[in-house]
Formats: C-alpha cells, sequence, structure tokens
C-alpha cells in the first residue's frame, strides 16, 4: 500500500474480509477475496481523481464474492457491499475538484477508536485542483446496520487554486458509531447537492455543528 495515501475509512474493511474469510471454505470466495484486497492496496495507491474505474471493479468484485458466500460470511459480505455503497454516495456527494487526503480520525495523536463516544479530531489535508471556490467538509457516521445515524459540516471557508490545506476538525463521536465517511463539499456546485441517492437511516439522520472547529 501506498505510503503516500491511505484508505478513506469507510471502505479500510480489512478486518471485515478477514472475517469472511475465517467464515468460509469456499475457494472461489477466498478468490474474490485476495482479489479485493489486492484492488484496495491500488485504489489506496491512485490519486483520488483517479479511482473511478478501480472503485467500479471493486464493486464488482464484491458483487461476485456475494454468489458464493452463505450464513455468516454472507453477513459480513453484505457488509462490505454496504460500506462500498455509502462510499459510493459520498463520493457523489463530493465536489468534482475537492478531495480530502488521508483523512482520519485521531485521539491523542493515535487513530480513533470509532466505537468509542466522545470528542476526536478529524485530521488529513483538504486539496484544490481547481479555481479558487469556498468549501466545506462533511463527516457522516453509520452504525454496524450501515445506516447513517449522524453527520457534522464544517463551517464554509475559501480555498485558493491548487491550495493543500491541512484538516483539524474537533467533531464528536456519537453512541452506535462503527464507520464514518468524509466528502469535501463546494456549496455552489451543483453536483455537491446531497439527497442524489437515498442513504440508509437517512430519515433518523442528525445533524451537529457545535463540535466542529476549523484550524
Amino acid at each position: 500500500m501506498s505510503a503516500q495515501r491511505q484508505l478513506p475509512p469507510i471502505i479500510d474493511f480489512g478486518e471485515v474480509l478477514d472475517r469472511v474469510e475465517n467464515r468460509t471454505d469456499d475457494a472461489e470466495a477466498h478468490g474474490y477475496i485476495d482479489e479485493i484486497r489486492e484492488g484496495l492496496d491500488e485504489l489506496a495507491a491512485r490519486d483520488p481523481d483517479s479511482r473511478e474505474t478501480q472503485v467500479q471493479e471493486l464493486e464488482h468484485l464484491i458483487d461476485s464474492l456475494l454468489i458464493y458466500v452463505d450464513d455468516d460470511a454472507e453477513m459480513w459480505a453484505k457488509t462490505i457491499q454496504n460500506r462500498f455503497a455509502n462510499y459510493r454516495h459520498a463520493r457523489r456527494e463530493s465536489s468534482r475538484t475537492l478531495h480530502i487526503a488521508n483523512g482520519r480520525l485521531e485521539r491523542d495523536g493515535e487513530t480513533a477508536d470509532v466505537e468509542a463516544t466522545g470528542e476526536a479530531t478529524l485530521h488529513g489535508q483538504l486539496v484544490n485542483n481547481g479555481e479558487r471556490s469556498d468549501a466545506m467538509v462533511s463527516l457522516a457516521f453509520y452504525d454496524e446496520y450501515d445506516r447513517a445515524i449522524w453527520k457534522v459540516e464544517s463551517r464554509e471557508f475559501e480555498v485558493g487554486p491548487g491550495e493543500k490545506r491541512d484538516l483539524g476538525l474537533n467533531v464528536y463521536i456519537p453512541e452506535g458509531a462503527s464507520y464514518y465517511a468524509i466528502a469535501a463539499l463546494e456549496p455552489a456546485d451543483p453536483a455537491t447537492v446531497a439527497d442524489e441517492a437515498p442513504t440508509p437511516g437517512k430519515d433518523n439522520v442528525g445533524e451537529d455543528t457545535s463540535y466542529v472547529d476549523f484550524s
């Protein structure tokens, strides 16, 4: 995996793949699991603006994996499928020219346990590959059933053309969170308007800005 880039947390599901692998003896399933791991490594190594083809290939691999698993292995494989669908939705919501590089939640300099409720800081780098524009950072939390349960958005701020800005967003991890998705939004861009695709549990989504602080 690239030392320069990381997988978005929402699809950093190596442990879930392990659970699928440990719960099936099917050789075809194990082959697809290996291909998914390789595809995730390649996805992490790619620039965020050139990931679309690899994303589509991974979706096909995940769909194929589901054909060869059942019982608990199928349950965990469906979790992977749902998380990838939520990742795709976050990409649709995101700006075409803004993205978050190496976004992650931390506590005391270490990766935060998302299942531990409380304050944390979103670190990473906001990268603007377009013209000067306004920007917002959005963080959506999902529960173990892949339902969106909480959404946090930063205030709007301006980023210059080609600018790379370090993030330090103080947020609150809600009770029941299992993973999260990060999106960089350009408020004036119609392509970033939410609700183009349904989000699981959308009607129950909470929204909070009280813990957000851009620095």
